[in-house]
């Protein structure tokens, strides 16, 4: 496979919305293949868009979302379930968030890669650093499914 991005989105100084940056930060300890490279995404938003046509192959996006489940519970979702999505509600807790970029790369019909994207339903947050017991909980389990999807 090309070239692999994983991409946390998040700031850790806002609780639970820090879990992208976190998930990277642990995938950072790990031995990965050449090909996959690990990046802070900060807080998404429209800026998110130039970070996703950096001729990756393939991106893995994490980040803290209203997934109407317990807090550190996560979804997997493709770029088309945001789309979708997007109508009804922002799956992002961020002002401008994903489905936003996508929708701005329709609209410029821009090409992107390929998208996997991990919702985390947050439990806590605000200005605190650090996640919540029930997130932080679930990052080990995040990162097994972050490194199955590279895999795959």
């Amino acid at each position: 496979m090309g070239k692999q991005a994983v991409i946390g989105i998040g700031n850790p100084l806002r609780g639970d919305d820090g879990v992208g940056p976190r998930v990277v930060e642990e995938l950072q300890r790990r031995t990965l293949p050449e090909n996959v490279s690990l990046l802070d995404g900060g807080t998404g938003g429209l800026g998110l868009l130039s970070l996703l046509e950096n001729g990756w192959q393939r991106v893995i996006l994490v980040d803290a979302a209203d997934v109407g489940r317990a807090p550190g519970e996560f979804v997997r979702f493709t770029p088309d379930q945001v789309r979708m999505a997007r109508t009804e509600h922002a799956l992002s807790i961020h002002n401008a968030g994903l489905s936003d970029a996508l929708a701005l790369a329709d609209a410029l019909g821009r090409r992107l890669p390929q998208m996997v994207i991990f919702g985390v339903q947050p439990g806590v947050i605000g200005w605190r650093e650090g996640l919540s017991a029930p997130v932080e909980a679930a990052v080990p389990r995040l990162v097994a499914a972050v490194l199955r999807e590279l895999q795959s």
